[in-house]
């Protein structure tokens, strides 16, 4: 892992990492509020060596301090303690322990010795304190006179007194806090790498491409214009509708050898997308001026007739039994040269109608004058789509970033790989913009995209927020934009084609009408010239 992938994996887990920070604090200070509290007073004296009268303390300092130094360990000595449990006004409970509460030290290069005492209140650490310099005094002296013949040459002048201290010298707050910051940050990362490691679902493009086999064909990133009723058209959202150019872009360029003429769009599950992207897909298809159809081949449940608003009553289930004819199952669209062919009733048979000779003389048949998408359903759950795709020029495999499994698109992949079916490439669909490397650029490019008001007219979004709407085109490019605007479907599903055809003034021979005819189509005038780029 290289340090911008550490960057970009703390970006995407902050929140994990602010939680582990949060609860090692939290942690940290229930610790803390648990904790006994323990206060620390100090007291200091002299040490003296030699009889006062003769100046001991001047002239005898050499000595004073080599005495402190060697009587420094008599302060956790069993004599001392006797000595302060012998002291009333210390309160001291019967049988309470001294050991590890006192201590003591020499100044460094001096003669002046200090007695640090600890206790769970101010007033109890600075009576401790003051009594154990005080018992420390009487027990060199006692030892002094005994070594002197009943004369001490030592003596312990007692200097300041212990001051009750304002605050609790253990557990300290502070401390605490950042220690426990500290190490919900280090658990929160370990976490972090470890659900990295252990993850098993499809996060970025390369998770997808590394799973799949082949490489991405585009990434459409979530957003709420693509969702529930909305989904029936994209130009809501500008940056999910460049999105779809650019997967129709790189879809014309994913075969070196021969045009993609058809294609099945799927999934490994279901609810990943693939109709969502599908009738997208055939919208802006169309819009680039390629004649396109789609067919909405999930016979099980099927969508497309819900999201272009049309009727889904008579589709290509009565088309494959026989009951009426592709020409009068077609559907002319609120988007200009598309045509939709919905699923129609719900068959008790969907794999088999999807595998006979008839589904592959439709795609022939409309391929050849049109792109034809075709919606169909997911791969494990049924093998539709796996029969599906040896009757159409490609597969695109559709997976939800953070929800599908990469065991999932492997097992996809294998299902194409069996029954020979062309997996042309993936795409990664609800990428989110703020939280994957995938999303960065559709944010950082964000006020390069733009939108286009009641009018028509483009709206740009400065750097700071406010609109700015361009001034009126001039009067010769007004057609082009009428052209290109969505027109309301003001056709049943009872009125022929050649109807629509005509309101789009497209040529007779153009007509989807021409599909039901005899095999004089096949040396009938084409539309690939009419593809756009």
């Amino acid at each position: 892992m290289t340090v911008l992938d550490f960057l970009r994996l703390t970006g995407r887990s902050w929140r994990t990492l602010l939680i582990g920070v949060a609860i090692g604090l939290l942690a940290a200070f229930g610790y803390t509020q648990v904790q006994p509290h323990v206060f620390t007073a100090n007291s200091s004296g002299f040490v003296m060596a030699g009889p006062a009268a003769e100046g001991g303390y001047i002239g005898g300092s050499e000595a004073a301090i080599a005495k402190a130094q060697s009587y420094i360990p008599l302060i956790t000595s069993q004599p001392v303690y006797a000595k302060i449990a012998e002291n009333p006004a210390l309160g001291l409970a019967e049988g309470q322990a001294l050991t590890g509460r006192l201590s003591a030290s020499v100044a460094p290069g001096s003669n002046l010795i200090q007695v640090q005492a600890s206790a769970d209140s101010p007033s109890s650490a600075v009576a401790l304190a003051n009594g154990a310099l005080q018992a420390l005094a009487d027990v060199i002296t006692d030892l002094e006179s005994q070594a002197g013949g009943g004369v001490s040459s030592v003596t312990v002048l007692p200097l300041q007194d212990a001051v009750e201290p304002t605050s609790p010298e253990s557990p300290n707050l502070r401390n605490n806090l950042l220690i426990g910051a500290g190490l919900g940050l280090v658990l929160a990362y370990v976490f972090v790498f470890l659900r990295k490691a252990l993850d098993v679902k499809v996060r970025n493009s390369k998770d997808l491409a590394s799973a799949a086999g082949v490489g991405s064909l585009g990434r459409i990133p979530k957003s709420p214009q693509l969702m529930g009723k909305n989904r029936a058209s994209n130009d809501a959202d500008a940056i999910a509708a460049e999105s779809f150019r650019r997967l129709r872009t790189n879809l014309r360029f994913a075969s070196v050898d021969e045009e993609i003429r058809s294609m099945v769009i799927t999934s490994s599950n279901a609810g990943e997308g693939k109709s969502t992207i599908a009738t997208s897909l055939a919208q802006v298809l169309a819009q680039s001026n390629t004649p396109t159809i789609l067919i909405d081949a999930d016979l099980r449940r099927p969508t497309v007739a819900s999201v272009l608003g049309i009727d889904g009553s008579v589709g290509l289930s009565e088309v494959l039994s026989g009951q009426v004819s592709l020409e009068d199952a077609l559907t002319a669209t609120k988007t200009p040269g598309l045509y939709a062919l919905p699923s129609g009733r719900i068959p008790p048979n969907p794999s088999e109608m999807l595998g006979s000779e008839a589904m592959r003389s439709i795609i022939r048949l409309l391929s050849q004058d049109y792109i034809v998408v075709i919606d169909a359903p997911p791969l494990l759950p049924v093998t539709d789509a796996a029969i599906l795709s040896t009757r159409v020029d490609g597969v695109v495999l559709v997976a939800t970033a953070g929800r599908t499994r990469r065991e999932d698109v492997g097992a996809a992949r294998d299902m194409l790989s069996q029954v020979h079916g062309r997996l042309l490439g993936t795409v990664l669909n609800m990428v989110p913009p703020r939280d994957t490397a995938d999303g960065y650029e559709y944010r950082r490019n964000r006020s390069y995209y733009v939108t286009a008001d009641k009018k028509g007219m483009p709206v740009f979004k400065s750097s700071k927020g406010h609109v700015d709407l361009l001034e009126p085109q001039p009067e010769k490019n007004a057609s082009a934009a009428i052209s290109l605007a969505p027109r309301p479907n003001s056709q049943s599903s009872e009125q022929p084609p050649q109807a629509v055809v005509a309101q789009q003034q497209a040529p007779a021979s153009e007509t989807p009408s021409d599909l039901s005819s005899t095999p004089e189509v096949q040396g009938a005038p084409t539309r690939r010239s009419r593809r756009g780029a």
